[in-house]
């Protein structure tokens, strides 16, 4: 039990990293809708029940600025943007916890992060991408002033002909992707400087340590053809749902 409690709370964090991340560099048209808040509700047998609304805020260039939630507001993720770095701070009652910078590259995607927490924590990322502008590599590194960077982790991943992430395979973990071909991504959560899958995530396997879960996953529409609803059902019977509000 306690192995899978660690994985679902790890892969529920993925699933909201995830989220925050699936932008483009090249998103700023009309045809990315950014939500001015979303609603996570996650029901689950091992991990408990929550539901947490979020307001988002935007700067003049569509890049979120603020995230935090609507009956919490000392618990925030702020983000700042300079010339050619960004930094992203995440306050838990009202005190830092989290400084991350994020450096950018000649291709306005992020090449490298440096982060450091409230526990002395440090950790580094490189990314690396290809001639089509698509991730391909990430290492992770932890960080010490003695010893420099040790490297920790890599991520290597795959795509499918319409330029979708398929593979994402690290140390420890794997993790599959299919996709609808008919609904494309049209979400922004104002992460302008990370890649972005064309289409809606269907299917998403996860396999670490032996346990393998499969997240299905569905999507409703408002009237104007905005994702209203994200829904995530595991194999596990938890589920999680984002509601998206404009």
């Amino acid at each position: 039990m306690k192995d899978i409690r660690i994985f679902l709370a790890a892969l529920f964090i993925a699933l909201v990293f995830f989220s925050c991340k699936k932008d483009s560099g090249n998103n700023s048209g009309s045809s990315f809708y950014r939500p001015k808040t979303y609603t996570e509700t996650i029901t689950s047998s091992v991990l408990g029940n929550s539901s947490t609304t979020y307001n988002l805020t935007y700067d003049a260039n569509n890049r979120i600025v603020s995230l935090a939630p609507a009956s919490s507001s000392g618990n925030k993720f702020i983000y700042q943007y300079s010339n050619n770095t960004y930094t992203m701070d995440l306050y838990n009652s009202n005190v830092l916890s989290i400084h991350e910078v994020y450096f950018i590259n000649n291709l306005s995607l992020v090449d490298s992060t440096f982060q450091y927490n409230d526990t002395n924590d440090s950790t580094t990322e490189k990314y690396f991408y290809n001639s089509s502008k698509q991730l391909v590599k990430l290492n992770e590194y932890s960080y010490s002033k003695v010893s420099g960077g040790q490297l920790t982790n890599t991520h290597n991943y795959s795509y499918d002909n319409a330029g979708n992430v398929i593979l994402d395979v690290d140390n420890s973990s794997t993790r599959s992707y299919t996709y609808y071909s008919n609904l494309k991504n049209t979400l922004s959560l104002g992460q302008s400087y990370f890649p972005q899958t064309l289409n809606l995530a269907k299917t998403t396997t996860y396999s670490s340590g032996g346990t393998t879960i499969t997240n299905n996953q569905t999507y409703t529409f408002d009237s104007s053809n905005r994702l209203s609803t994200e829904k995530d059902v595991l194999s596990t019977g938890d589920i999680a749902m984002k509601t998206y509000t404009y």
